[in-house]
């Protein structure tokens, strides 16, 4: 039986699930990670995008989180988000795509962890 995720944290998990691809695809195009201020851009972008305005600080914890699951990621799958991955993961007005295998993968990695620091 699937359990219904809470609201709040479903979008926690897709706001870190769009942050850890961010670093995915940001480490693939230049080879390191994304700097502090392109993650709390990447953070204002999503918020944005879905007209959410969440709590800056709040979200800067949370997204702050993104990096060391996006290694983790990285390191356990050698997952790279190379331009055809990437076309996987969005769709066609430039949103995360959850019907995506690779998104539900990266999302349910976000949402496990979640879970565990909740």
């Amino acid at each position: 039986m699937v359990l219904p995720v809470r609201a709040d944290l479903r979008v926690q998990a897709e706001m870190l699930t769009f942050v850890v691809i961010s670093h995915l695809a940001t480490k693939f195009a230049i080879g390191r990670w994304m700097s502090v201020e392109n993650t709390v851009e990447s953070s204002v972008y999503w918020s944005k995008s879905i007209h959410r305005d969440e709590d800056v600080v709040h979200r800067v914890m949370l997204t702050s989180r993104a990096l060391s699951i996006a290694v983790a990621l990285e390191n356990e799958t050698g997952l790279t988000l190379n331009g055809s991955a990437l076309a996987s993961i969005f769709n066609s007005d430039l949103r995360l795509d959850f019907g995506s295998p690779l998104t539900q993968k990266i999302y349910n990695r976000c949402l496990d962890y979640l879970l565990m620091v909740k």
